[in-house]
C-alpha cells in the first residue's frame, strides 16, 4: 500500500509513483484503476471483486504529474485542451513479466478522469469449470467449438466476464492447423498465432468493413469483439453459414434475448436458424470469503421465495482483513447456456419473443441464470444476497 500524501520531491518521484500505484494495483487483484480530479487535488481508487475501494488521495500538482506521466506511458497527447483520449501501456509489473492496462481519459468540470483497465496478458483459464461453467454446460460448449462453423455468441452486461470466456475458448482453439483472426475494439490481450486487429472507424475500418474483408484472409475462427449494428450481424451469421467458426459478444439481458436482437437487426429468421449454435449468457457474482465464511440463516422470506429445499445449507462471509472486511473474495460467472436445438431453430422461423425461446429452452433442459446463480448458493460459493442481486 502507498500513501501520495507523503510524496516529498514530486517531480524525481513521479515515475516511482506510477509505477507503485499499476503495481499496488495489480497485487490487490484489481480489474480497474481510476484517477479522479477533485476539487482539492484527486483520489485513487480500484475496483476489486466489483467493489470500488479508496486507496489515497493527493494535491492538484501531483495530479498533474501523475496524468502526465500515465499519457506519456500511453502514447497519447499531453498537449492542448483536455479532450477524451484512449491508449496502451505494457507494464513490466516484474522481471519479464508484463501486464496490458488499457487507459481512458475523459474530461470533468473538476479537471480530466483516468480510468485504466488492467488486462494481464499471460492470463487464461486451461479449464472451462474456472469460468464458472457447470460440467454439464462444459461438455455442451466444447461439443459446439468443434464443430467447423456456426456462431457462438456471448452476451451479458459491461464488466461481465464476456471477453474473458471468448478468449478462453480461443485459447483453447489455437492450433497450429487452424487460421484464427479476431476484431476488437480495442484489442485487450495478444495472443500468438492468432491475428488481432483494432477497429478504426476514423479509417473506415468497422466491425462490419473489417470482417468483410478478414474473410478474405482464409480465416478458419473469426472472433468478432461484439455485433453492434445490422451489416456486422448480417456478415457474422453469412460467415458462420459458409465455413467459418464465429465467436463474438452481443448485448442483451438473457440468451433467448440474442435471438431476439438479431432479428430485430433485420437479419433473416431462416439465416439465425441455420447459423447459430450456442448463445451465453453471463454475469460475474461475487464469492463468499473463504477465510471468514460462516453458515447462517437467511430471512424467512428469502427462503420461501426462493422455494429452497430444506437440506441445503447456507453461507455468507462477515468480512475480515484477507478481504479487506467486504465479504467477498474473488469472482466466478454465473452462465446460462441456449443451444439451439431443432425445436428451437423452428421457434426462430416464426421470429418469438425471448419469452417464448425461453420457455422450450427450458423445456430443452437449459439452466437459467437464476437456477445457475442458486446452484452457486447451494454449494456455499455465494450467498443467497448474491445470488438474487444478480438476477432478479
Amino acid at each position: 500500500m502507498f500513501n501520495l500524501e507523503k510524496t516529498t520531491n514530486i517531480k524525481v518521484d513521479i515515475v516511482k509513483i506510477v509505477n507503485n500505484i499499476f503495481s499496488d494495483a495489480i497485487k490487490q487483484g484489481a480489474s480497474d484503476i481510476h484517477l479522479e480530479s477533485t476539487r482539492d487535488g484527486m483520489v485513487v481508487r480500484y475496483r476489486i471483486d466489483g467493489l470500488l475501494k479508496v486507496i489515497s488521495s493527493g494535491n492538484k500538482e501531483l495530479r498533474e504529474f501523475i496524468f502526465s506521466r500515465i499519457k506519456i506511458m500511453a502514447n497519447v497527447e499531453t498537449t492542448g485542451l483536455p479532450r477524451p483520449q484512449e491508449g496502451n501501456i505494457k507494464f513490466e509489473y516484474k522481471k519479464d513479466k508484463f501486464v496490458d492496462l488499457r487507459v481512458s481519459i475523459f474530461p470533468t468540470n473538476l479537471g480530466e478522469c483516468c480510468v485504466i483497465r488492467i488486462l494481464e496478458s499471460t492470463k487464461y483459464f486451461d479449464n472451462y469449470k474456472d469460468l464458472g461453467f457447470t460440467d454439464e454446460q462444459v461438455k455442451i460448449l466444447e461439443k459446439t467449438i468443434h464443430k467447423p462453423y456456426g456462431l457462438v455468441l456471448v452476451t451479458g452486461p459491461n464488466g461481465s466476464g464476456k471477453s474473458t470466456t471468448l478468449f478462453t475458448i480461443l485459447n483453447k482453439l489455437n492450433t497450429p492447423e487452424r487460421s484464427l483472426v479476431t476484431l476488437e475494439d480495442p484489442v485487450e490481450r495478444q495472443i500468438d498465432m492468432v491475428r488481432q486487429t483494432n477497429i478504426n472507424p476514423e479509417i473506415g475500418l468497422t466491425f462490419a468493413s473489417g470482417l468483410r474483408y478478414l474473410l478474405r484472409q482464409d480465416p478458419d475462427i473469426i472472433m468478432v469483439g461484439e455485433i453492434r449494428d445490422k451489416e456486422t450481424a448480417k456478415i457474422a451469421v453469412q460467415a458462420a453459414m459458409t465455413g467459418h467458426l464465429v465467436l463474438a459478444t452481443i448485448h442483451t439481458n438473457n440468451a433467448a434475448g440474442a435471438i431476439v436482437r438479431l432479428n430485430n437487426m433485420g437479419v433473416e429468421p431462416f439465416l439465425i436458424s441455420s447459423a447459430l449454435r450456442f448463445v451465453s449468457a453471463q454475469r460475474l457474482a461475487r464469492l463468499n470469503c473463504p477465510y471468514c465464511r460462516e453458515e447462517y440463516e437467511p430471512p424467512r422470506e428469502l427462503l420461501e421465495k426462493l422455494d429452497a429445499p430444506k437440506s441445503i445449507k447456507f453461507y455468507h462471509s462477515v468480512g475480515c482483513d484477507k478481504c479487506n472486511f467486504k465479504g467477498v473474495k474473488g469472482r466466478v460467472g454465473v452462465h446460462e447456456v441456449l443451444v439451439v436445438t431443432k425445436r428451437i431453430q423452428e421457434m426462430i422461423l416464426k421470429k418469438p419473443s425471448d419469452e417464448h425461446i425461453n420457455k422450450i429452452a427450458i423445456e430443452e433442459g437449459m439452466m437459467t441464470l437464476h437456477q445457475a446463480a442458486l446452484a452457486k448458493t447451494y454449494e456455499g460459493l455465494i450467498s443467497i444476497e448474491e445470488a438474487i442481486r444478480l438476477t432478479e
